[in-house]
């Protein structure tokens, strides 16, 4: 699916008692990769941190079809979906080490300045296109 992925493993501190996969550390996952991609198309989000412009999340929407266990492997596929004048959306497939699907998810986010006011995109992400 995606362009890029991500790859991990379930650890202690992602679980619940039962060793399931806490929900929301899913969106964690989907944070990394999202990191990771922008790194490999040349887009280092640390350094537009320090610089002043963030990529705030604006919206979730997750579907959950599989549990994650501790111990699992995890790889978090990422793909472009649509790139505006001053937010990206990106399209995350979390599966574990069989290749189960266990969670679609879709983020936007937008592009803010350090007083979080909407500002353009900077270039290494709206030139993805």
């Amino acid at each position: 699916m995606g362009e890029m992925a991500y790859k991990t493993r379930i650890y202690y501190d992602d679980t619940d008692a039962g060793g399931v996969v806490y929900y929301a550390n899913y969106l964690k996952y989907c944070e990394r990769a999202k990191q990771e991609f922008f790194l490999s198309k040349g887009c280092d989000l640390f350094k537009l941190h320090n610089e002043g412009i963030y990529l705030v999340v604006s919206e979730v929407k997750a579907k959950y079809k599989k549990s994650l266990k501790l111990g699992d492997e995890v790889e978090v596929s990422v793909a472009l979906k649509n790139i505006k004048r001053a937010s990206v959306e990106l399209l995350f497939e979390i599966r574990n080490g069989d290749g189960d699907l266990a969670a679609e998810v879709e983020i936007l986010s937008v592009s803010v300045d350090k007083d979080l006011k909407i500002v353009k995109l900077p270039e290494c992400i709206s030139n993805l296109t």
